[in-house]
Order: C-alpha cells, then sequence, then structure tokens
C-alpha cells in the first residue's frame, strides 16, 4: 500500500504511534486511532518549491539591501521568503479524520500493524 506521500507519512507516524502503546503496555491501534493522527499534506516536490522560492526572495531582499541601502524595500522580499520557507518545512499538518473519504482507514491500519509486526520480529524467526 502507500501510494502516495500521505499514506507513506500515516503510516510512519502509525508505527510510532504501535511502538508508544506497545512501551506503555497498551494495544495496538485501530482505525479510529488513526483518526487524530495529524500528517503534513505537503508533497515533498512542493515543499522544495517553497523552499526555493522562499530562498530566492530573501536572496533577492538582501540583494536590494546592499544595493540601496534602504530597509523599507528590502524587508518585504525577506519576510515573505522566511515565510514561505517556513510554510514549506510546516506542510500544512491536517488531521486524518478530515481525509477520510480519500482514505482507506482499516487496509491503512492493517499495513501498520503489519509493517510493526514485522519491524518487531526478530529477522533470524523467519
Amino acid at each position: 500500500m502507500g501510494r502516495n506521500f500521505i499514506e507513506k507519512r500515516i503510516i510512519k507516524e502509525g508505527i510510532a504511534l504501535c511502538e508508544r502503546r506497545i512501551e506503555m503496555k497498551g494495544t495496538p491501534i485501530t482505525a479510529d486511532d488513526l483518526k487524530d493522527i495529524e500528517v503534513k499534506t505537503f508533497s515533498p516536490v512542493l515543499q522544495a518549491f517553497y523552499c526555493v522560492v522562499g530562498v530566492s526572495f530573501a536572496v533577492f531582499g538582501i540583494w536590494v539591501q546592499i544595493e540601496t541601502r534602504s530597509m523599507i524595500q528590502s524587508i518585504l522580499p525577506v519576510l515573505f521568503g522566511v515565510g514561505n520557507v517556513a510554510f514549506a518545512l510546516h506542510g500544512r499538518p491536517r488531521k486524518v479524520r478530515e481525509m477520510e473519504g480519500e482514505l482507506n482507514l482499516m487496509d491503512l491500519t492493517a499495513e501498520i500493524v503489519q509493517r510493526f509486526v514485522d519491524k518487531m520480529e526478530p529477522k533470524g524467526s523467519r
């Protein structure tokens, strides 16, 4: 499974949730537990694009500052660039509950539990 980046991120967060639950002597996760997980919804390509645009604006603002010595003209591009980079790194997180129609939570839960069990099994037991 894990066809797209959102599903892969949900699986990664689900495995981490399983590990926390097992450490606290709990039970493996269910589909209802997945609904509270928050994941980033920007693709890596979109994150890279926002970072490149942000760095470009920041460099442009710094260049304007060097050339004109005017803080008023340079501060807006720098702030816009820094904001773009921060927005890209933050990734617009959304709860899985809001994406429920787009995802099959039962399949994701089964895959998370399977990967968690495979991860916890010693390699020599197969």
